[in-house]
């Protein structure tokens, strides 16, 4: 069920990605990112070709990017809201952990997007 924050609907598949995020971040803090788990039966969605080690490399830094940019524009909001006050730095997973996790993502958005498609395709 999509929620309101700060004025901002967040869909179920944006909860879902930060919640997994959230998941994957703790586990890296606490020294666990061997509990990053990655599906072994995995497949990208309509056939797309696996991802290539760059391409995991820059989903990783593109995450690290964009946390960097928050916290470096918007300091006192995420100290305020979530106690953050430095960039999440994902670039510390393991290369099998960074995999895993970003095929999690990648297989998140498949499913909303999917379930999106779905339910605006008429039945037949």
């Amino acid at each position: 069920m999509p929620i309101v924050q700060e004025g901002v609907v967040l869909g179920d598949d944006v909860l879902e990605i930060i919640e997994y995020l959230q998941d994957c971040f703790e586990k890296l803090e606490r020294g666990e990112d061997n509990l990053i788990l990655g599906d072994p039966f995995y497949q990208r969605a309509s056939g797309k070709p696996p991802l290539t080690d760059e391409e995991v490399d820059r989903v990783i830094t593109a995450i690290d990017a964009e946390f960097a940019f928050e916290i470096g524009n918007y300091p006192g909001y995420h100290r305020n809201r979530s106690g953050a006050n430095a960039p999440v730095d994902f670039n510390r997973l393991s290369p099998r952990a960074r995999r895993a996790m970003v095929e999690g993502l990648d297989a998140i958005l498949a499913r909303h997007k999917a379930a999106q498609e779905a339910a605006v395709t008429p039945a037949a």
